[in-house]
């Protein structure tokens, strides 16, 4: 089984991050990480470098802070760090090109509103995504 597993670093992805570690202590699992770093919509061109430079490393804190979960289990997994104005099509088109079987993600991250519903993000997810995808709350 493959996993997918999109991160911001948030207290709603570390529940998925953690969730997705049930499942990899297990066994038969592989699991890939996942951050996507805020970029630029195409049609503007100059955007400053160092936004850009803090941006990836948000994103990359993000992976780490998951990755460091399942190091101290000794479980290996993938990390990916991608670029990208919406962040669920990043999600979907990894899910495709990895073929994975499964997406977790938080039910909300960062940039979403409180409220207690499903943020964009992840309702994009669940309507798109070519596999199963599994929303974590607690």
């Amino acid at each position: 089984m493959k996993i997918l597993v999109p991160t911001d670093g948030s207290e709603h992805a570390m529940k998925a991050v953690r969730r997705a570690l049930e499942f990899a202590e297990k066994g038969g699992v592989e699991v890939i990480l996942m951050a996507i770093a805020y970029n630029v919509s195409p049609d503007m061109v100059e955007f400053p470098g160092d936004i850009l430079e803090k941006l990836d490393a948000e994103a990359q804190e993000a992976l780490n802070k998951a990755k460091k979960i399942f190091d101290e289990k000794g479980i290996p997994v993938k990390t990916v760090l991608e670029r990208g104005v919406m962040p669920a099509n990043n999600i979907i088109k990894r899910a495709e090109e990895d073929k994975v079987d499964l997406i977790i993600m938080g039910h909300r991250g960062k940039g979403e509103f409180p409220g207690g519903g499903v943020g964009s993000t992840a309702a994009k997810v669940v309507l798109y995504a070519p596999c199963n995808v599994l929303i974590v709350r607690k």
